[in-house]
Parts: C-alpha cells; structure tokens; sequence
C-alpha cells in the first residue's frame, strides 16, 4: 500500500528503497532504448563476416527518422497564455500566468513536450520558494521519466500521484533523491551505498479543495483507459530500423557495385607474381583502351541499378509517415499540389496535434493551479473556467489569415478585439496592449456610443 504521506525520515527512506527505486529500475531499460532510438544512437545493425568497410557503411547510414516525428509534432506546441470566460478577467490572467514566466517556461515547455512526446511521460513538479519581497512564491520544475518516476493509486484516472521519485546523478560515485509526498520535499545522497539524510521540506502545494497533495503532474503523449502512456518513438522502432537497413544496402551497393567493371578472359597469368597481377588489374581500370594477345577477350558488367534500392526506402518513408501522422514534407518529400491537396495531406497531423494540444493543456493547467495554492491564491487554484492559448503554427499566409478572419469579424458578427490573438505571429501578449491601447484612445464613434449609451441610460432612471 502507497501512503500518501510520511512523518519521520525512516518511513521516507524505507518508501525510497523498496517502492519508488524498484518501480524506476524496471523502467529505465525501456527509456534508455527509447532515448537511443530518439536521440541519434540506435544499437547498431547486425553484420555478420564484417569488414571495417562494412561497419563504416553502417554507421554512415544511421539516420535519426524517429527524432523527426517528435520534432516535427512538438514545433507546433507552444503555449502562450491563458483565457479566463468573462470579461474583465486581464489582470487575473495575468496572475495565473506569472509563475509559468518566472519559471521560464517559455523556452523548457520546449523539452518538456519533447519528452513527453518520446517517451509516452515526462512531470512538472511545483514548489514554494522564498520570493524577493521576504514572501513566498511558487517555482515549476521539469523532468523526465529516464531521472523521475511517479506511483499512482489509479494511474488511468488520479490527477495526482502518491509519490514521485526525481534522481540526479551528482558525481561519477554520487548521487541524490528527492522523494515527494503529499506535504514534503525529502532529499537523501548516496555515495558507495550509503544514504545521507540532507533536508525535508515543505512544498506547501493543495489541490482545488485545499487538500495536500503530491504537487507532480503528467503530461502523457496518449494515455488509456488502463493507464498506459506510449510514445511517439517505441512504435516505431521497427520500421526506423528497417530504413537504416534501407540506407546500408544502398550505401553498400552505391561503394562497391555502382561503375562498371571491367573483365578480361584469356589472360595468361601463371607466370606474373601477385605484385604483377595487382598491378595489371590497375592498368585496365585505368587504360581508355585495352589490347591483349591471341585467345584474350574482354567486356564489361554492368553496375547496380540503385533505383530499386531507392524506391524501397522512399517507400518505408511513406509507411512511416503514415503509421506516424507525419507530413512526408517533414522527411524531404515535396509534392506539387495545390493549396487543398497540401490541406488534406495534413489533416492527420493536424488532428493528432489537436490532440496533443488537448492533453497537455489540461496539464499546463493543472501546474498552474498548483502554482495559485503554493502562492495562497486558492480563488484561482479552485478556478475551471480557464482555457489554454496555443500559438497558431498552421501554414498559412499572412494574408489568408486576415482575410478569414476579417469575414469572420464582417459577415459573423466577432469582436475585432478577439480575433487579434488569431493573427499569424501575432502573441497574446502583443495583442493584450493592443486592446490596452485602444481603451485607453478611443475613436471617435466608440465615443459617440458610449456617449449614447450614457444619455440612454439617464433618460431611462427619469
């Protein structure tokens, strides 16, 4: 049974040894091949009978297929912002988005999705921290499943885990562990087997209902209703490895069998030492013309059609795309088609983007009401009303995108204001201080409506 919570240091450190560093070491095998496959180090071909040559032709032909359908997917994950429903609510957004600034999260949400995208899991975890002003403020920390693992009651439905293991190697012989429960933050060392006990602190995190909880989140690539959580790497590892295959037998065709070869029959050899032979090979590769004796004809062998051996390979890049979602463009595959065949060929990676999108914003969420508790702003850790703000990275032009939304404001009836957020390259906060600066210099017929919205106003109160 997981305890939510531990009151003494032995309780801890027995919780660190026989659940959490049991429950991590069966883990890592699979995120260290997952990590090899994803970050350019797959485990090598098996040749057999190979030649330096060989081995050299092997490694050349490692390509790193599986970091593209990660990166692919997670250049177009940036949060942006939060929208709270009603109006009024800038400076509240504000608030809530103050500690994911403070946190730089701007720039790590980039390997937070990276790695949640790869391995299927990756955390945030918030704490208090002493602010400048002498109060207290909370900080968001990232990790990845290869350093951190978290235990769960209901792995498939619980927001928050029980506990969450973070290790960090220090030094070659040293190493630390942070255990955290429902109200603490443990740290232990370990050097030569023996643990030190360094701190426990208090993370002063609640949820919603201003209950302690383990303040970790997951952000889970595709979670099921069993509670497994695959990523965009494992999957695939077949069919990645089956394209490195694809590039060494081109190489190794394209080395030795790509120019013609030049034979010779009827040459009287015996009397040449081994030097002379070579030597004689040498000239006929090189000499524009050939003459031999009576009996001694010679010809040529064709070279390798590599054509075969590219479609091959051009066709397990198109099988990758498929099973992955991924644009054949993101593998160098360009396609002259017009403006709705390049929509419908990204209909799929737009969909599971969408999906993406849907998961890890109710994390980003979740963080960012854990960062309202820490800080005690409990109105606004309790508060559902939020929604998150991608930025928009469809490939479309500046133009298209005005002109839609122009009709959108036009013929629809939309606020000119809440459309600029949907402008291409346009942030949230850009288009905040536009709305700040049209407040605060109205023009004149917004003059004249307020005026006569005044006047209406009076003459109804007589």
């Amino acid at each position: 049974m997981v305890t939510t919570e531990y009151s003494t240091e032995q309780e801890a450190r027995n919780a660190l040894r026989s659940l959490l560093l049991p429950a991590w070491d069966s883990e890592l095998p699979a995120m260290n091949r997952i990590d090899r496959w994803w970050r350019w180090n797959p485990k090598p071909i098996r040749l057999k009978k190979a030649t330096q040559e060989h081995r050299m032709l092997r490694d050349m032909g490692q390509t790193p297929w599986l970091r593209l359908v990660v990166t692919t997917l997670a250049q177009t994950l940036y949060l942006e912002g939060v929208d709270i429903q009603g109006a009024d609510n800038q400076q509240r957004e504000a608030d809530f988005w103050q500690p994911w600034e403070r946190s730089r999260m701007g720039r790590r949400q980039i390997a937070l999705h990276q790695s949640a995208l790869a391995y299927g899991t990756a955390y945030t975890a918030v704490r208090a921290v002493d602010a400048p002003d002498g109060g207290v403020e909370s900080r968001i920390d990232c990790y990845s499943p290869r350093e951190s693992i978290a235990l769960y009651d209901d792995p498939a439905s619980d927001t928050f885990p029980q506990i969450f293991l973070r290790v960090r190697r220090i030094s070659p012989t040293q190493e630390s562990f942070e255990l955290w429960d429902s109200w603490n933050v443990w740290l232990w060392t370990r050097e030569q087997g023996s643990y030190t006990f360094v701190s426990c602190t208090p993370h002063l995190a609640t949820d919603p209902h201003e209950s302690p909880v383990c303040p970790v989140v997951r952000y889970a690539n595709q979670q099921d209703l069993e509670g497994r959580t695959p990523g965009e790497v494992e999957p695939y590892i077949p069919l990645a490895s089956r394209l490195n295959k694809d590039n060494y037998d081109k190489l190794l065709a394209q080395h030795y069998n790509s120019w013609k070869v030049r034979t010779a029959t009827g040459l009287d050899s015996d009397a040449l030492t081994e030097q002379q032979k070579n030597e004689k090979k040498i000239q006929m590769s090189q000499d524009d013309m050939l003459a031999g004796g009576r009996g001694v004809s010679f010809g040529t062998l064709a070279e390798t059609d590599l054509g075969n051996l590219v479609e091959s390979k051009q066709s397990d890049v198109e099988e990758l795309a498929a099973v992955s979602q991924t644009p054949t463009t993101a593998f160098g595959k360009m396609v002259n088609v017009g403006d709705a065949g390049i929509e419908e060929s990204r209909a799929g990676f737009y969909a599971k983007r969408n999906e993406r999108r849907a998961s890890f914003g109710i994390s980003h969420l979740d963080t960012l009401r854990l960062c309202a508790a820490v800080e005690g702003r409990y109105e606004d850790a309790s508060c559902f009303a939020m929604t998150p703000m991608w930025k928009d990275t469809d490939t479309r032009t500046m133009s298209q995108a005005v002109d839609a939304l122009g009709k959108a404001a036009q013929m629809l009836g939309v606020p000119q204001q809440e459309l600029w957020d949907m402008i291409p390259g346009v942030t949230k906060t850009m288009a905040d201080s536009w709305r700040d600066y049209q407040q605060a210099h109205p023009t004149p017929d917004d003059m004249a409506v307020k005026a006569y919205t005044a006047q209406l106003a009076q003459n109804t109160g007589e």
